[in-house]
């Protein structure tokens, strides 16, 4: 398994006061009613070429970028298991010059001068057409990144999207966004289904009761929220804090990965967990 990022855990550190999913829709939720600098020539430090709309097909889910649920700024989203049938009509903004060379959600580097785009719960890479319901203009993008974290907006397109779109020097658009390929449902997880978000009811499955990675305990409640906002993008499993007091009368935020559905999964966590200085050293912990 891939190993995770140095900066995951160096950030898990900090006091930080968000608790964003790391992707540049969602590091800075700003309005783009006022667009992005326009590029310049200088700025080509990654596509020196005519972009190609992407030819769109199914993949697998990106090993980043994928959580069943994550949370923003208060707000839960549950991501697809998967996106087939889905279409959408809503506003999209776009993101250029400002987080041109960043990681997205998948662990892709952004190139404002490729097709892609940010969405809150497609699965991560999917392809969709967007179409500029105002001109009729459309362009396919790959989907690899999370956001806008902005109200009443659908989608975040490269700057090189939205001007095929002619929308970038405005900032946004009234667009249609149809999915045309997503990676294949696995059974579990949210759906679309005539129009509508179907989040089906939590259940712990072929999971051992009391099985958990105890990650760390804090004093700081955001700290602990923010630990676990982090680990969520990087397990699909439960991530819970508690709060609990010690036997000095402190109160205590235990950050928890469970319950697990064996020892060997795990085990598999506490390895890559303890790459890391994470403060605390993970541990395996019952209830």
């Amino acid at each position: 398994m891939k190993k995770l990022y140095l900066i995951f855990a160096v950030s898990l550190l900090s006091a930080c006061a968000t608790t964003d999913i790391q992707s540049p829709g969602s590091q800075e939720p700003l309005d783009r009613s006022i667009p992005d600098s326009a590029p310049s020539d200088s700025d080509r430090s990654f596509s020196n070429k005519t972009p190609r709309e992407p030819k769109p097909r199914v993949e697998n889910k990106s090993r980043y970028g994928n959580p069943p649920y994550y949370e923003q700024d208060g707000k839960v989203y549950h991501v697809l298991d998967s996106a087939d049938g889905y279409i959408d009509v809503g506003v999209a903004s776009w993101y250029g010059k400002k987080f041109h060379g960043r990681r997205t959600s998948s662990g892709e580097i952004y190139d404002m001068y490729q097709f892609t785009a940010a969405h809150k719960t497609l699965p991560l890479p999917s392809y969709a057409r967007v179409t500029n319901i105002d001109t009729g203009k459309t362009v396919v993008v790959k989907v690899n990144d999370r956001g806008p974290f902005v109200k009443n907006r659908l989608i975040d397109l490269s700057y090189a999207a939205a001007k095929k779109l002619g929308y970038d020097d405005k900032g946004t658009a009234r667009v249609e966004v149809q999915v045309l390929a997503s990676p294949r449902s696995t059974g579990v997880g949210a759906t679309y289904e005539r129009g509508e978000l179907v989040i089906p009811p939590i259940k712990e499955q072929n999971s051992t009761p009391g099985l958990f990675v105890q990650v760390g305990a804090f004093s700081d409640a955001l700290r602990a929220d923010t630990l676990a906002a982090r680990l969520r993008e990087f397990f699909q499993q439960p991530i819970k804090v508690t709060p609990f007091k010690n036997s000095q009368g402190m109160t205590l935020n235990r950050v928890r990965i469970g319950p697990l559905g064996d020892g060997s999964t795990a085990e598999s966590i506490l390895q890559q967990l303890r790459q890391y200085d994470l403060g605390s050293t993970p541990k395996l912990v019952t209830e």
